[in-house]
Protein backbone atom coordinates (compact mmCIF):
# COMPACT_ATOMS: atom_id res chain seq x y z
CA UNK A 1 0.00 0.00 0.00
CA UNK A 2 1.44 3.20 -0.62
CA UNK A 3 2.23 5.72 2.07
CA UNK A 4 0.06 8.52 0.86
CA UNK A 5 -2.88 7.79 -1.27
CA UNK A 6 -4.21 10.95 -1.80
CA UNK A 7 -1.58 14.01 -3.24
CA UNK A 8 -3.25 17.54 -3.29
CA UNK A 9 -1.02 19.77 -5.64
CA UNK A 10 -1.25 23.84 -5.56
CA UNK A 11 -1.07 24.83 -9.02
CA UNK A 12 1.01 27.85 -9.53
CA UNK A 13 4.56 27.41 -8.65
CA UNK A 14 4.13 23.95 -8.19
CA UNK A 15 3.07 22.41 -11.22
CA UNK A 16 2.79 25.34 -13.27
CA UNK A 17 5.72 27.74 -14.16
CA UNK A 18 3.12 30.80 -13.54
CA UNK A 19 4.56 33.43 -10.91
CA UNK A 20 6.56 35.27 -13.37
CA UNK A 21 3.64 35.74 -15.36
CA UNK A 22 1.28 36.62 -13.00
CA UNK A 23 3.95 39.46 -11.04
CA UNK A 24 4.49 41.09 -14.87
CA UNK A 25 0.62 41.14 -15.60
CA UNK A 26 -0.51 42.43 -12.62
CA UNK A 27 2.17 45.21 -12.50
CA UNK A 28 0.96 46.10 -16.03
CA UNK A 29 -2.91 46.38 -14.64
CA UNK A 30 -1.49 48.44 -11.67
CA UNK A 31 0.33 50.77 -13.89
CA UNK A 32 -2.46 51.06 -16.24
CA UNK A 33 -4.69 52.03 -13.30
CA UNK A 34 -2.30 54.89 -12.64
CA UNK A 35 -0.75 52.90 -9.73
CA UNK A 36 3.14 51.91 -9.22
CA UNK A 37 4.06 48.92 -7.21
CA UNK A 38 7.04 47.18 -7.26
CA UNK A 39 7.70 43.23 -8.46
CA UNK A 40 8.62 42.30 -4.94
CA UNK A 41 5.32 43.59 -3.51
CA UNK A 42 3.12 41.59 -5.88
CA UNK A 43 5.49 38.28 -5.85
CA UNK A 44 4.37 38.15 -1.96
CA UNK A 45 1.03 37.86 -2.89
CA UNK A 46 0.79 34.98 -5.64
CA UNK A 47 -0.61 32.41 -3.61
CA UNK A 48 -3.53 33.90 -3.00
CA UNK A 49 -7.09 34.77 -3.68
CA UNK A 50 -7.50 37.56 -7.06
CA UNK A 51 -9.56 39.82 -5.35
CA UNK A 52 -7.83 40.06 -1.70
CA UNK A 53 -4.55 40.71 -4.03
CA UNK A 54 -6.09 43.72 -6.12
CA UNK A 55 -7.80 45.22 -2.85
CA UNK A 56 -4.53 45.11 -1.16
CA UNK A 57 -2.37 46.55 -4.02
CA UNK A 58 -4.79 49.00 -4.66
CA UNK A 59 -5.61 49.50 -1.54
CA UNK A 60 -9.48 49.57 -1.22
CA UNK A 61 -12.34 47.66 -0.73
CA UNK A 62 -12.78 44.05 -1.94
CA UNK A 63 -16.24 45.06 -3.44
CA UNK A 64 -14.55 48.43 -5.36
CA UNK A 65 -15.35 48.66 -8.83
CA UNK A 66 -11.51 49.15 -9.59
CA UNK A 67 -10.89 46.27 -8.00
CA UNK A 68 -13.65 44.61 -10.32
CA UNK A 69 -11.96 46.10 -13.28
CA UNK A 70 -7.85 45.28 -12.66
CA UNK A 71 -9.17 41.60 -11.92
CA UNK A 72 -11.04 41.44 -15.29
CA UNK A 73 -8.26 43.12 -16.85
CA UNK A 74 -6.00 40.36 -15.80
CA UNK A 75 -7.72 37.71 -16.47
CA UNK A 76 -7.85 39.06 -20.38
CA UNK A 77 -4.30 39.34 -20.07
CA UNK A 78 -3.05 36.02 -18.22
CA UNK A 79 -5.89 33.87 -20.79
CA UNK A 80 -3.76 35.72 -23.74
CA UNK A 81 -0.54 34.06 -22.09
CA UNK A 82 -2.23 30.48 -21.15
CA UNK A 83 -3.33 30.30 -24.84
CA UNK A 84 0.29 31.57 -25.81
CA UNK A 85 2.49 29.28 -23.45
CA UNK A 86 0.03 26.04 -23.02
CA UNK A 87 2.09 22.97 -22.11
CA UNK A 88 5.38 25.25 -21.84
CA UNK A 89 3.99 26.47 -18.75
CA UNK A 90 4.49 23.20 -16.70
CA UNK A 91 7.45 22.68 -14.96
CA UNK A 92 10.04 20.51 -16.15
CA UNK A 93 9.18 16.58 -15.21
CA UNK A 94 5.29 17.92 -14.20
CA UNK A 95 3.39 15.37 -16.96
CA UNK A 96 5.25 12.78 -16.95
CA UNK A 97 5.58 12.41 -13.14
CA UNK A 98 1.81 12.91 -12.73
CA UNK A 99 1.53 9.91 -15.02
CA UNK A 100 4.27 7.95 -12.63
CA UNK A 101 2.18 8.87 -9.87
CA UNK A 102 -0.81 7.54 -11.13
CA UNK A 103 0.42 4.12 -12.42
CA UNK A 104 1.83 4.00 -8.87
CA UNK A 105 -1.90 3.82 -7.68
CA UNK A 106 -1.84 7.53 -6.13
CA UNK A 107 -5.02 9.56 -6.76
CA UNK A 108 -4.50 13.15 -7.56
CA UNK A 109 -5.91 16.64 -6.78
CA UNK A 110 -5.74 20.41 -6.90
CA UNK A 111 -5.93 22.78 -3.68
CA UNK A 112 -5.22 26.34 -5.67
CA UNK A 113 -5.95 29.98 -4.70
CA UNK A 114 -7.50 30.08 -8.58
CA UNK A 115 -10.88 29.53 -8.82
CA UNK A 116 -12.28 26.28 -9.56
CA UNK A 117 -12.98 27.54 -13.18
CA UNK A 118 -9.82 29.27 -13.52
CA UNK A 119 -7.87 26.41 -12.38
CA UNK A 120 -9.98 24.09 -14.86
CA UNK A 121 -8.74 26.76 -17.47
CA UNK A 122 -5.03 26.69 -16.56
CA UNK A 123 -5.16 22.30 -15.68
CA UNK A 124 -6.99 21.90 -19.66
CA UNK A 125 -4.95 24.21 -21.22
CA UNK A 126 -1.26 22.44 -20.01
CA UNK A 127 -2.72 19.08 -21.02
CA UNK A 128 -2.75 17.76 -17.58
CA UNK A 129 -6.43 18.45 -16.57
CA UNK A 130 -7.12 14.30 -16.97
CA UNK A 131 -4.63 13.52 -13.99
CA UNK A 132 -7.16 14.87 -10.92
CA UNK A 133 -9.93 13.41 -9.12
CA UNK A 134 -10.62 16.67 -7.85
CA UNK A 135 -10.11 20.35 -8.18
CA UNK A 136 -10.76 22.52 -5.79
CA UNK A 137 -10.75 26.45 -5.81
CA UNK A 138 -10.93 29.21 -2.87
CA UNK A 139 -14.26 29.73 -4.12
CA UNK A 140 -15.23 26.14 -3.64
CA UNK A 141 -14.83 26.44 0.29
CA UNK A 142 -15.73 29.07 3.33
CA UNK A 143 -12.21 29.85 3.89
CA UNK A 144 -9.70 29.83 1.26
CA UNK A 145 -5.19 28.92 2.84
CA UNK A 146 -3.62 28.87 5.24
CA UNK A 147 -6.84 27.63 6.90
CA UNK A 148 -7.80 23.92 6.41
CA UNK A 149 -10.87 23.99 4.50
CA UNK A 150 -9.46 23.15 1.15
CA UNK A 151 -7.66 20.52 2.02
CA UNK A 152 -10.70 19.06 3.80
CA UNK A 153 -12.59 19.18 1.30
CA UNK A 154 -10.59 17.86 -1.17
CA UNK A 155 -10.04 14.41 1.40
CA UNK A 156 -13.77 14.42 1.83
CA UNK A 157 -14.16 13.99 -2.03
CA UNK A 158 -11.15 11.42 -2.35
CA UNK A 159 -12.86 9.85 0.72
CA UNK A 160 -9.44 9.51 2.37
CA UNK A 161 -8.99 10.82 6.07
CA UNK A 162 -6.28 13.48 6.36
CA UNK A 163 -3.60 11.24 7.34
CA UNK A 164 -3.63 9.28 4.34
CA UNK A 165 -2.90 13.13 2.49
CA UNK A 166 -0.03 14.70 1.59
CA UNK A 167 0.20 18.31 0.52
CA UNK A 168 2.81 19.68 -1.84
CA UNK A 169 3.09 23.36 -2.57
CA UNK A 170 5.55 26.32 -3.34
CA UNK A 171 4.07 29.03 -0.86
CA UNK A 172 4.14 29.19 3.29
CA UNK A 173 -0.26 28.97 2.82
CA UNK A 174 0.02 25.70 1.19
CA UNK A 175 2.22 24.27 4.20
CA UNK A 176 -0.11 25.89 6.64
CA UNK A 177 -2.81 24.94 5.39
CA UNK A 178 -1.67 21.03 5.57
CA UNK A 179 -0.40 21.49 9.16
CA UNK A 180 -3.75 23.04 10.19
CA UNK A 181 -5.58 19.78 7.82
CA UNK A 182 -3.43 17.70 9.32
CA UNK A 183 -1.55 16.20 6.68
CA UNK A 184 1.96 15.98 5.95
CA UNK A 185 3.51 18.47 3.07
CA UNK A 186 6.41 18.81 0.83
CA UNK A 187 7.52 22.16 0.22
CA UNK A 188 8.94 23.01 -2.95
CA UNK A 189 11.97 25.45 -3.49
CA UNK A 190 11.68 26.56 -7.12
CA UNK A 191 8.04 28.19 -6.40
CA UNK A 192 7.54 31.47 -4.42
CA UNK A 193 8.75 30.55 -0.97
CA UNK A 194 12.47 30.18 0.08
CA UNK A 195 13.04 26.83 0.97
CA UNK A 196 13.94 28.07 4.89
CA UNK A 197 10.41 29.66 4.43
CA UNK A 198 8.47 26.20 3.81
CA UNK A 199 10.99 24.37 6.20
CA UNK A 200 9.99 26.88 9.12
CA UNK A 201 5.68 26.78 8.27
CA UNK A 202 6.17 22.88 8.77
CA UNK A 203 7.11 20.78 5.42
CA UNK A 204 8.57 18.02 5.97
CA UNK A 205 10.78 17.91 3.13
CA UNK A 206 12.30 19.70 0.66
CA UNK A 207 11.70 19.23 -3.29
CA UNK A 208 14.17 21.01 -5.61
CA UNK A 209 12.68 19.69 -9.09
CA UNK A 210 9.63 18.06 -10.10
CA UNK A 211 11.57 14.47 -10.06
CA UNK A 212 12.27 15.25 -5.80
CA UNK A 213 8.50 15.74 -5.40
CA UNK A 214 7.77 12.12 -7.19
CA UNK A 215 10.58 10.90 -4.70
CA UNK A 216 9.50 12.35 -1.69
CA UNK A 217 5.68 11.06 -2.00
CA UNK A 218 6.43 7.51 -2.24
Amino acid sequence: MVRYQGIVFDLDGTLADTPGAIVSITVKVLRELGRSVDDAAVRATVGKPLDQNFAGLLELPVDHPQVAEAMAAYRAGFGEHLEEQRERMLYPGVAEGLSKLLDLGHTLAIATSKTHEAAVRTLRATGILDRFAVVAGHDSVGRGKPAPDMALFVAEKLGLPAERCVVVGDAVGDIEMASAAGMASVGVSYGVASADQLLESGALVIADSFDGVVSAVL
